[in-house]
């Protein structure tokens, strides 16, 4: 049996692909995976470059699942509707997989819908799967997250790595493995100790390379670690007391970045009362400049 997935690397592509992944396990399929470029002028090299880095995430997860599958790009000048069903055509394809995005009225009627045609035009079944971040699961928007997670307690890690279970886990002791991570794969969360494995460098790490990063933290609980994990980029600054929320807190960061925000959430309103009981009653009047604009800037509260 083969299937065709058509991957965009969006949030609903990544799910056409993890649902034909189990498709394809149960059915011990061959998963075929394009992206379609127009090519010419209008492809930008960064363009090219993500697509890149999707496509080895896609081929990646197949093969860790121990799937046969062949990643590429096409680009063959038609539309991508168009390349989907010419595909499937020229390769015999048994079932296909895409994402529905939402679009307006407006847009459908300019743009028309690649799902449409390629339902219509197909000579196979196809399976579309739809992407809201306001109504999706939250185990569903976890499922087959690159997570790195960070610390010097083997406890914490194995804790982690089994409350996000629906997560694909690395974990890393110490700085240096941590290090060599990051510069090896691709991650959508790194989750970081401060004490212990130099967290606070890892975090730079993280930010060179544009992973969203949560703190989690026991030994540097302070107001003051929790104003630099906000300098420094951190998009949250969770206390290890959290740890059995882990799974939320995790979901926050993830809707915060595709919603284009730099992190700030809900984590700290909802941990505000959290951060007054454990450093004191006006504990953010030391450094009220500080705190006045991040209330501006990200909505805390007083």
């Amino acid at each position: 049996m083969k299937i065709l997935v058509g991957y965009n690397g969006d949030e609903v592509g990544r799910l056409a692909l993890s649902l034909a992944r189990d498709y394809a396990k149960t059915n011990n399929a061959f998963v075929y995976i394009i992206t379609s470029m127009e090519g010419g002028a209008s492809e930008k090299q960064s363009d090219i470059v993500k697509t890149e880095d999707g496509l080895n995430y896609a081929k990646k997860l197949m093969e860790d699942s121990g799937l046969k599958c062949d990643a590429q790009q096409s680009v063959r000048g038609l539309s991508a509707a168009e390349d989907i069903v010419q595909f499937a055509q020229e390769n015999d394809i048994d079932h296909i997989f895409l994402g529905i995005k939402k679009k307006s009225r407006a847009q459908k009627a300019i743009l028309g819908s690649t799902s449409r045609y390629v339902i219509l035009k197909a000579p196979c079944p196809v399976t579309t799967v739809k992407f809201e971040l306001e109504t999706i699961k939250t185990d569903i928007l976890l499922k087959d997250r690159h997570v790195l997670v960070v610390d010097d307690e083997p406890d914490i890690l194995e804790t982690v790595g089994e409350l996000l279970d629906m997560c694909s886990i690395d974990t890393a002791a110490n700085f240096e493995d941590a290090k060599k991570l990051i510069e090896k794969n691709k991650y959508d969360l790194a989750i970081l100790d401060i004490m212990g494995v130099s967290g606070y460098d890892i975090l730079e790490l993280c930010q060179k390379k544009k992973v969203p990063a949560l703190m989690l933290t026991a030994h540097a609980l302070t107001p003051e670690n929790l104003k630099e994990s906000i300098q420094k980029g951190a998009d949250s600054y969770i206390p290890k007391d959290e740890l059995a929320n882990i799974i939320d807190h995790v979901a926050d960061v993830i809707k915060t970045r595709i919603e284009g925000k730099q992190g700030y959430g809900n984590w700290f309103s909802s941990l505000k009362p959290f951060f007054d009981k454990s450093f004191g009653k006006g504990w953010r009047n030391k450094d009220r400049n500080f705190w006045n604009s991040f209330d501006d800037k990200y909505g805390g509260t007083a």
